[in-house]
């Protein structure tokens, strides 16, 4: 019996001794939670020591609570203007405060809530504690929702939420008003307005927005800030006018209420009248009017501030500086006329021409301040039309090198004034026509000239001469013996009939030859007519008609025709041989063209008896004079003479001489003179 006794005991003891090292053994490997570490010994094993559990290795614990900013008491309810505070106490699983451990909030409807910091992060303190502000999205957020937490501890992450509802803010707007509600014109004031928010001063940021009646009016008459934050609960804008004049209401509003406050702003004074325009600035007599001319001219002022803006409604009056001839405004022929700005500040008035030419000006006066005026600087009375004693055609190259060449040119230029020799409207039509070659049909005249180009092509006159017709509306010219710009029955004129082209230059039509018949004019066959004129179509009677005036382009050649004459008896020592010389045609050379002599086979002989003592003849040959031909369309050609001069001789210089023409297009020939 007590062998069976002893047998269990040390059973048992072998199994409790197995129970400790097994645990031992697990303890050893580090595993695990909560228990204690060794150097991976056996127990009881020499230089093996075991620690005791540490704490912060256990799963750690994090509470939330949320409590008001502004009592400190707990609160799940947040509104625009009460924050919350969300604080995280942070402990180990045996109860024990971790300090310094980083804590990471979340607001799960940032839409609705938002964090103060927005890191969202924050350390605990040595109470456990870390703490954020929670703050609501803005005055209108309303609903639910959820902040949470999470702390790390070792590698053990634990996150807890707490809930929270949001109730919108309620923000309302007091004392707005003006820095000066009496505001001068263009003046600026301050226009401030306080932000409530529940019912005290808002300290966060608010926007407010202002209009005025007079900023939202179009074009815009002041101007004042669309939105403004407030500082400290108070919103202030800027307000300046720009021509409002009268009482403006300012409305401030937020969230759907509003506050109005009115100003009063003083009217503008127009500071300034100015002349614009008159259209046209040339007019014609009374009665001379005609196609493009017009014996009426408006003339347009405009009233301004002194900030240069526009004012409307201003009374203008008007008169002219004089009526001779019987200038009337705005068809009145005595006294002022009236006239209102509009909405532009513009204000106009119309001058009819009388019968005497002369330049006018418009007189126009402010009626609430008559020092202020102004003056139309640039008004002409004239007739407008050209007259045929004022009407002349300038030819810039008479003779170009275009018989056997396309597309050399020629600038027609033709200057037209009326009887008073004043240039006739800008804008008058000439028009042209030529024999051969091309001409552009017409120009408008500016400052009384206007010029086209004449151009060589086909066809071309058998002659190489071909004539260019420049002509215009304009009136036939007459002796104003009278001195009172007018034609008075009696007095001597030009009378005109239909204008023609002379192509073969004989001074008077013939048949095939173009005419431009006058549209108006019923002529008389038994007038004559006093002007380059077809004949049999002159009326009688001064009166309007086409001016004209005529010239002849030659096409002509590089080659030489003719040096007439080529033969000159000697005229001993020195000389002087005048010739003359034509291209092909008989025309001109081409413009510019040079001519060289040269003394090729020129000898001195003596003569009988000879001299006692001969002298040496020295050649010298002077340059031809021109020794280039001439801008001309002369018929036969030009002329030309060589000097010869041998300096102290007795003999007598015979030979010949050769003539070297040379072209602007570098074609190149030459001619032979010979002395005898």
């Amino acid at each position: 019996m007590r062998n069976l006794i002893t047998s269990n005991l040390f059973s048992k003891v072998r199994f409790a001794l197995l129970f400790v090292i097994a645990a031992a053994i697990a303890g050893c490997g580090g595993g695990g939670g909560g228990g204690g570490s060794t150097t991976g010994c056996l127990p009881f094993q020499a230089g093996c020591e075991t620690t005791s559990p540490d704490a912060t290795t256990a799963t750690p614990k994090i509470v939330l609570a949320l409590t008001s900013k502004s009592t400190g008491n707990s609160s799940v309810s947040l509104t625009s203007g009460k924050p919350l505070a969300v604080t995280a106490t942070v402990t180990s699983a045996t109860g024990v405060l971790l300090s310094d451990k980083l804590v990471t909030f979340v607001s799960s409807t940032p839409t609705l809530a938002v964090l103060d910091p927005a890191s969202g992060t924050r350390l605990t303190g040595s109470d456990g504690k870390a703490a954020i502000t929670l703050l609501a999205a803005n005055v209108a957020a309303e609903g639910a929702g959820e902040v949470s937490a999470s702390v790390d501890v070792d590698g053990k992450v634990v996150t807890t939420k707490i809930a929270y509802s949001v109730t919108a803010g309620t923000l309302t707007l007091q004392r707005l008003s003006a820095n000066n509600a009496s505001l001068s014109a263009y003046g600026s004031t301050s226009i401030s307005v306080e932000v409530l928010l529940n019912g005290v001063l808002s300290t966060e940021t608010q926007t407010v927005s202002f209009i005025s009646s007079c900023a939202s009016a179009l074009p815009a008459k002041a101007s004042i800030a669309a939105s403004v934050a407030t500082i400290n609960g108070v919103a202030t804008a800027t307000y300046t006018d720009q021509g409002c004049s009268g009482d403006d209401t300012i409305t401030a509003s937020i969230q759907g209420t509003s506050l109005q406050a009115r100003i009063t702003v003083a009217a503008p004074k127009a500071s300034n009248l100015s002349f614009i325009s008159a259209s046209p600035v040339s007019i014609v007599l009374a009665g001379t009017g005609g196609t493009d001319l017009s014996s009426d001219s408006v003339v347009t002022f405009k009233v301004r501030d002194s900030t240069n803006a526009a004012m409307a409604s201003k009374g203008v009056t008007f008169d002219l500086s004089t009526r001779v001839g019987g200038i009337k405004l705005n068809n009145e022929a005595i006294g002022t006329v009236q006239g209102t700005t509009d909405a532009s500040g513009l204000v106009s008035v119309t001058v009819s021409a009388g019968s005497i030419p002369t330049p006018v000006w418009v007189i126009a006066t402010l009626n609430e301040d008559q020092t202020i005026r102004s003056l139309s600087p640039n008004l002409t009375i004239s007739t407008g039309r050209p007259t045929q004693d004022r009407f002349s055609l300038a030819v810039e190259k008479f003779n170009v090198e275009g018989w056997n060449r396309d597309g050399e040119t020629s600038a027609l230029t033709v200057h037209a004034y009326d009887r008073l020799g004043n240039p006739v409207v800008d804008g008058t039509v000439v028009n042209f026509i030529s024999e051969g070659g091309g001409v552009q049909p017409f120009c408008f005249t500016s400052d009384g000239a206007c010029s086209v180009d004449f151009t060589s092509a086909n066809p071309r006159p058998a002659n190489g001469r071909v004539t260019i017709l420049a002509y215009a509306q304009g009136e036939e010219s007459f002796s104003d013996q009278g001195t009172n710009n007018t034609y008075d029955n009696g007095e001597p004129f030009r009378d005109l009939g239909d204008a023609y082209r002379d192509d073969n230059e004989n001074g008077s039509w013939d048949l095939g030859e173009r005419e431009i018949a006058f549209v108006g004019v019923t002529p008389d066959p038994n007038k004559i007519c006093d002007g380059a004129s077809k004949a049999g179509t002159c009326d009688g009677k001064w009166g309007r008609a086409h001016v004209r005036q005529s010239a002849v382009i030659t096409l002509s050649s590089g080659r030489v025709g003719t040096v007439m004459p080529s033969t000159f008896p000697s005229q001993g020592c020195s000389g002087s041989f005048t010739f003359r010389l034509a291209d092909v045609n008989g025309n001109p050379l081409p413009v510019a063209t040079t001519i060289t002599a040269i003394a090729d086979t020129l000898v001195w002989t003596q003569p009988t008896p000879a001299p006692a003592s001969p002298t040496t003849p020295f050649l010298y040959t002077r340059p031809v004079v021109p020794s280039s031909v001439p801008n001309t369309s002369a018929l036969g050609g030009t002329t030309h003479t060589l000097d010869i001069n041998a300096g102290s001789c007795t003999a007598f210089a015979k030979g010949t001489i050769t003539l070297q023409f040379t072209t602007p297009n570098n074609e190149s020939s030459t001619q032979k003179i010979t002395i005898e």
